[in-house]
């Protein structure tokens, strides 16, 4: 017979033992038995000894079977108990690994709720290792960040159901307290009583900033003012915020499972929709403004942004609308646009629009070899009758004037207004002078009947300047200007036109004999710089000075900017001229500073061939490095056309500039070249607005919704306004009213020397009280 396991209990010799001392135990207590039947029988006479000896070996072969069945038994017993033993330490082992393989902390007591073993997560979560906390109640990891009625109820729990589960904060063996999700368990034995205790938690640490980043979200997405839609790579919308509706009109119900379509306009393109998705496709977004339709069928302007988001193997998960309703923005940039093209009070063309239209029609009649006149019309005693009956009754007039005007035009004439009583037509196509005779005659007869407003017969006239495009001029400034010269000439007899005639030989020699002095006289010191200074509108602080130069000849006299200026740019000077200023607008800064021990901002227009004048930059730069002048002390003053003409090379010309750390202004702003395009893309400090909108301005209410405007329009750019030509004081309260920013004009002072400003400068840098140049 085989061992059930020798190595530990040799079961079958022992029950071979067992066996063979039954057998002779059997043996000795058969043998008297036996023995008596062999007595027994033989006293009879009969021989039974061979019946003795079967005897004796079937009790024998009896007991060993006997014997045999209970010990194959007893090992096949033995061997199933040790197969359970072995599958029973292989489950063991296996709770030991997951034990301590568990992500989750696990810690398990005793009924008295003390530790007695906890696994690695257990540690690597609150810091304790098993030695420490072995003995200690759960307690040790309290964070006193709940109330004793928590684990009141807690245990409660445990001791109704068996066991709790919720979220518990708790506190590391560092201090830091955390949040976890705790699972507790209590543990009974065989008699149902409670054994043990297992607790298991996970750190939610991560989980709760992920939930709080999403509820973050949620309130972005539910809050945010702008329009938000979501949707899948198929374009079907899975989610909209409220903003989308209120904009759209749609609900979320009507929204959801619909495509983007449901908002479309049909304004756009299928082109402009390839593109926009050719981008997103190939960038990841697109945005830009479109056009889409509300649930009411209105149609509205959105600035529309659409983001592509990618999942977790960079593959496009869903698509992110992001929109706002810019139907108020573009009413007002419609209105800013109308405000800077059209006349508010009579409805035409402004100044603005005058230049632009005018320098397009010079510019085809160029091309074509055609002709273009210009009318320059002025109304005599129009000044008469709006002082007399009012500005309201002089508004009425001009507005009858308008039409008459127009209806005194061809079709493809158009007719302007400059300004105050001053309007111009532009003629392209023009036939010859004949035809300009013509159209100036019919226009003074319509002037000239009697304008029937209220109970008033009111009677002007008109004075009409005459120009032609090649004839007297290839360019806008020089036509307009001849036809407001003929327009002069034409005054003097009223209700007249005059076609401008200049006396050639006459102007010719005073312009040779200007041009001959003007190269000699920055040599012989003729030129010199004249300060007008500029104060703020509330505290009357000075906030600086343009620097303006002048021809002081021994002949002559001052000689006007207006007439010196345009040689100086035709014969080349104009850039030594303009150099020359900034050199002594840097001296004389640097002086005042040292004699005031205050630095005084000093401003400087430069003519559009200084300003593209490539070495232009780097001469100021070495201007302010000679005289050690902060840069922002200095303002370079740019007019309006110098970037509407060039606008690259100004863009350009205006990053230099920034980067030298000077100051930049946008000058004569509203002159006839304003775009709103060149104000956003050419990043300037300081806006100017011309004196032409600022004289009659306390008697014009066209001109002062247009500052106002103006000054809107700047200080939503962050620009600095200053209003030039200010000389009333009616003027000057009107413009703080609007809160301009600073005036400059004859009100404070006219343009004066060195010698005559400085007294100014002391009284304004000294006090600070409001005074005029004059004065001091």
């Amino acid at each position: 017979m085989q061992r059930i396991n020798p190595k530990r209990f040799p079961a079958v010799d022992s029950v071979t033992i067992l066996f063979v001392l039954s057998n002779v135990f059997l043996l000795f207590i058969a043998n008297p038995f036996i023995q008596f039947l062999v007595d027994h029988y033989s006293y009879h006479g009969k021989d039974i000894l061979k019946i003795g000896a079967v005897l004796r070996f079937l009790l024998f072969i009896i007991n060993a079977v006997f014997f045999f069945y209970i010990v194959k038994r007893y090992n096949r017993k033995m061997l199933l108990e040790e197969q359970r033993l072995r599958a029973s330490e292989e489950h063991y082992r296996l709770y030991a690994r997951v034990f301590e393989a568990s992500l989750e902390g696990i810690l398990i007591t005793d009924a008295g709720s003390r530790i007695i073993a906890v696994n690695h997560s257990f540690t690597r979560t609150t810091g304790y290792t098993a030695e420490e906390v072995y003995g200690h109640t759960p307690s040790l990891l309290q964070s006193k960040k709940h109330s004793p009625e928590f684990y009141r109820a807690m245990w409660e729990s445990i001791r109704q159901t068996g066991g709790w589960q919720g979220e518990v904060w708790n506190r590391r063996k560092d201090g830091t307290v955390f949040p976890e999700w705790l699972i507790i368990n209590a543990v009974t034995d065989t008699k149902g009583e409670i054994s043990n205790y297992v607790g298991i938690f996970s750190d939610i640490s991560e989980r709760k900033k992920v939930e709080e980043k999403l509820r973050m979200h949620a309130r972005v997405f539910e809050t945010s003012h702008e329009g938000i839609m979501i949707t899948d790579t198929k374009g079907m919308i899975l989610s909209v915020n409220p903003a989308f509706t209120s904009t759209t009109g749609y609900s979320g119900q009507e929204a959801l499972g619909q495509t983007p379509r449901l908002l479309n306009s049909g304004r756009q393109t299928a082109s402009f929709y390839q593109a926009m998705w050719k981008s997103i496709h190939e960038t990841g977004s697109w945005q830009g403004e479109i056009w889409n339709k509300r649930k009411n069928g209105e149609l509205y302007p959105e600035w529309l942004t659409i983001q592509a988001v990618k999942d977790a193997q960079d593959q496009v998960s869903n698509y992110v609308a992001i929109f706002t309703d810019i139907t108020k923005r573009k009413q007002a940039e419609e209105k800013l646009t109308f405000l800077a093209h059209y006349d508010m009070l009579t409805g035409l063309p402004n100044r603005h629009h005058f230049h632009e239209n005018f320098t397009a029609a010079l510019q085809e009649a160029k091309s074509k070899g055609e002709q273009v006149g210009l009318l320059f019309i002025d109304l005599d005693r129009f000044k008469v009758i709006n002082d007399t009956l009012g500005h309201e009754m002089g508004d009425r007039l001009l507005i009858q004037a308008s039409h008459r005007l127009q209806d005194s035009v061809r079709l493809h004439h158009t007719v302007f207004r400059l300004g105050g009583d001053e309007f111009t037509v532009m003629m392209p196509q023009l036939q010859g002078s004949e035809e300009a005779a013509k159209i100036a005659s019919g226009i003074l007869r319509e002037l000239a009947r009697a304008f029937h407003i209220d109970e008033h017969d009111l009677h002007v006239t008109g004075s009409i300047g005459i120009s032609i495009y090649p004839q007297d001029g290839d360019d806008l400034d020089t036509l307009l200007r001849n036809a407001d010269s003929a327009m002069y000439s034409a005054k003097e007899n009223k209700n007249d036109f005059q076609r401008f005639l200049p006396d050639s030989h006459g102007a010719l020699a005073h312009r040779l004999e200007l041009e001959q002095s003007l190269r000699g006289a920055m040599a012989k010191g003729q030129l010199e710089v004249y300060y007008q200074p500029q104060v703020r509108c509330r505290g009357g602080q000075l906030a600086g000075l343009e620097a303006l130069v002048r021809w002081n000849h021994p002949q002559w006299g001052l000689v006007p900017p207006q007439e010196f200026i345009p040689v100086a740019e035709e014969i080349g000077m104009i850039t030594e001229i303009d150099e020359w200023v900034i050199e002594e607008a840097c001296a004389q800064s640097a002086r005042w500073l040292r004699r005031f021990g205050r630095p005084v901002k000093i401003a400087v227009n430069l003519s559009a061939k200084t300003l593209y004048h490539p070495s232009m930059p780097q001469f100021i730069q070495a201007c302010l490095s000679r005289y050690d002048v902060t840069p922002a002390m200095l303002e370079i003053e740019l007019t309006e056309s110098v970037g509407l003409r060039h606008f690259d090379a100004a863009e350009e010309l205006v990053e230099e500039l920034r980067n030298l750390g000077v100051l930049l202004s946008i000058d004569d702003f509203g002159t006839g070249h304003s775009a709103l395009s060149y104000l956003k893309r050419l990043h300037f400090d300081v806006l100017k607005i011309d004196k032409s909108f600022i004289q009659d301005l306390e008697q014009d209410l066209t001109n002062i919704t247009l500052v106002k405007a103006m000054v809107d329009m700047a200080h939503a750019l962050q620009l600095t306004v200053v209003a030039e030509g200010v000389e009333t004081e009616e003027q000057y309260i009107l413009l703080r009213s609007i809160s301009c920013d600073v005036i400059q004009g004859y009100l404070l002072s006219k343009p004066l020397p060195v010698a005559a400003i400085e007294p100014y400068l002391v009284h304004k840098l000294t006090n600070g009280k409001p005074a005029s140049a004059s004065s001091s």
